[in-house]
């Protein structure tokens, strides 16, 4: 997988968590800067999926490929579900909560892709 752009997700999904606790705490709902911080999310994890499928090929050769595939298709699925339920729950201050602990669970993902393209996970 690229990694800058590994990176750049990082970056952007360390962002949501942040702003959205920053929601949660204050108590307030899903507002526009956080919405499109996550369609950003989306799209970079779009172009992760785009791009570490079209480059398996290229990394180690113990990676598991399954596995891998496995782990962008659900980051790419989880950001939008995350997304509707924050909506769907915006007259409280748990729709953002969801959105932290999501963005939470997918850098962990990140970060476990990371290691599946080096070959350190079987």
């Amino acid at each position: 997988m690229f990694l800058p752009l590994s990176y750049l997700l990082g970056a952007a999904l360390l962002a949501l968590a942040g702003y959205g606790a920053f929601l949660t705490a204050r108590g307030r709902a899903i507002d526009n800067a956080l919405f499109y911080l996550l369609c950003a999310v989306e799209v970079l994890m779009i172009l992760a999926l785009v791009l570490g499928l079209v480059t398996w090929n290229e990394a180690d050769a113990q990676m598991n490929k399954g596995v891998f595939a496995a782990y962008l298709i659900g980051m790419v699925i989880a950001t939008p579900i995350a997304g509707f339920w924050a909506f769907a729950d915006r007259e409280t201050r748990w729709g953002t909560g969801v959105l932290v602990v999501a963005a939470t669970g997918l850098l962990v993902m990140t970060v476990r892709l990371v290691q599946l393209w080096g070959g350190y996970a079987g």
